[in-house]
């Protein structure tokens, strides 16, 4: 996910760069591998061992709220054999109220999950966010200094032997931000 994000973000400034109104006869191309960057520079790791580390931790939250749950559930899948008929269940009053108050739970739950899995992918994307621009900088500068009219995403170059500045890109990230703030975010909760 983090790879594709970062991705899309790259390719969109390498769109912007090709659509600046110059001709391929004439331009100068550059390629960057944006996954490479952020797989290699010293901030994409830290990102990637930050995330690590809260997807863990939510990993187990989630496990410590459904554990409990999937023990009343078993409990209660033995009380219902116990009873042999639906007609049985339906008479009895207290374990009827437990297995709506069972439901009622797991509904909480997925509700949970959902928003923790929203409060990752919102983590994910405002780290990222803050690599991509100082990487948009950096390519901007290395795209001046090159006097490049054009650079493009290296997954997106088909055939040629356009100039790679990845590792370019890299040293100047890696001697620029090495770390970015990587917090959980945290969605309010409804209700």
């Amino acid at each position: 996910m983090i790879k594709r994000t970062f991705t899309r973000i790259v390719a969109a400034f390498a769109v912007t760069f090709l659509f600046a109104g110059t001709s391929f006869a004439q331009s100068t191309i550059l390629v960057v591998d944006t996954q490479k960057v952020l797989k290699e520079s010293i901030v994409g790791k830290h990102v990637a061992r930050q995330l690590e580390t809260i997807y863990s931790s939510a990993q187990s939250e989630m496990t410590a709220k459904a554990s409990p749950l999937q023990n009343k559930g078993k409990s209660l899948q033995a009380q219902l054999k116990s009873k042999g008929s639906m007609e049985n269940v339906r008479a009895d009053a207290g374990l009827t109220a437990q297995l709506q108050a069972f439901q009622t739970d797991q509904k909480k739950l997925q509700v949970e999950e959902y928003y923790t899995t929203n409060e990752l992918k919102i983590t994910e994307q405002k780290a990222i966010a803050l690599v991509s621009k100082r990487v948009k900088t950096i390519i901007d500068q290395i795209a001046q200094e090159r006097s490049a009219d054009v650079v493009l995403e290296k997954s997106l170059v088909i055939y040629g032997g356009p100039a790679d500045v990845t590792d370019t890109v890299i040293s100047r990230l890696n001697s620029q931000m090495t770390t970015v703030p990587v917090n959980r975010e945290r969605l309010p909760r409804k209700g």
